[in-house]
């Protein structure tokens, strides 16, 4: 190309005609062509087939294409579905009456089925069920005696590894100057 290139713009402006494609010329070209798939064909059974590479319909690209026309078949498939049903007045969705009252009943159901257990399993063996249950508060209160204890325990051990620092003369300084700026 860049040879090409240089060709045209060296001789064509200096009143010089480039050549024709001649017999030979086209010869040599097909020759080279062939020359070149010979040699793409060779590296390919000797560099990629010679490893143990697969060449078939299993590898990545061929698999990555035919979900691409997967894809391409399912939105061909919902527009379909869009201009036959839906654009002759049905609806085809999540939001038909049908659908609402059938969710609707579902969860009534499943709430009915939830307090019956709850009445049988638990109220019905004499438990109670709430936060003021006898043995949640004593949990909370040892969950609350524990942290104090805890906290209190992490404080001593603080004031042991520290001592009160005795007053230099510049926080003297620092002490005095702040009442100053704030008695003015």
């Amino acid at each position: 190309k860049e040879y090409r290139k240089d060709l045209e713009e060296g001789m064509k402006g200096k009143g010089m005609t480039v050549f024709e494609d001649t017999p030979d010329l086209i010869r040599v070209k097909n020759a080279a062509q062939i020359l070149n798939e010979r040699q793409y064909k060779k590296d390919l059974e000797t560099e990629i087939k010679g490893k143990g590479m697969e060449v078939g319909p299993d590898t990545p690209e061929i698999r990555r294409a035919k979900k691409a026309s997967e894809i391409a078949s399912m939105k061909e498939y919902k527009k379909d579905l869009e201009n036959e049903i839906k654009g002759k007045g049905m609806e085809v969705g999540m939001d038909t009456l049908d659908i609402q009252r059938a969710r609707k009943a579902s969860e009534i159901v499943s709430q009915k089925e939830y307090k019956k257990d709850l009445k049988t399993e638990i109220i019905g063996k004499g438990m109670q069920v709430g936060p003021y249950t006898p043995e949640i508060q004593r949990v909370k209160r040892a969950s609350e005696i524990a942290s104090q204890k805890m906290y209190k325990d992490e404080a001593e051990k603080m004031l042991c590894n520290y001592s009160a620092v005795p007053d230099t003369p510049e926080m003297e300084r620092i002490r005095s100057t702040q009442k100053n700026i704030s008695s003015v």
